[in-house]
């Protein structure tokens, strides 16, 4: 692989690991905005949750159909939760990498100067 050819992959590198920071902080600011907060933090994850393992319980949804709808519901959760940090997670391991891929970038193109 010639030095454009590397210079080009380490910059595709760093723009997807741009994106991921950007997707992970715009994912922070909205976790800091109050009404994501009130529907989605106290009111999917807190009180949507407690409702489904309160209803598993419930004498009134004990048939099959009605059990299975809540344990997809209880997986659900659990899906977004996972989702979310994951974009978090992705995040800072493309924060950790980006420096690595910008000093990889100017080395090659030192190396193509000389």
């Amino acid at each position: 692989m010639n030095t454009d050819s590397q210079i080009a992959q380490v910059e595709l590198s760093i723009d997807e690991a741009k994106k991921q920071i950007n997707k992970m902080n715009a994912l922070i600011k909205l976790s800091n905005n109050k009404e994501y907060k009130e529907i989605f933090l106290d009111g999917f994850f807190q009180q949507y949750a407690i409702q489904q393992v309160m209803l598993k319980s419930d004498p009134s949804q004990q048939s099959a159909d009605n059990q299975k709808a809540i344990i997809d519901n209880i997986n659900s959760i659990g899906s977004v939760r996972v989702h979310l940090h994951g974009i978090i997670a992705q995040g800072r391991a493309a924060e950790a990498a980006l420096a690595d891929h910008e000093e990889a970038r100017e080395e090659l193109q030192e190396e193509d100067a000389a």
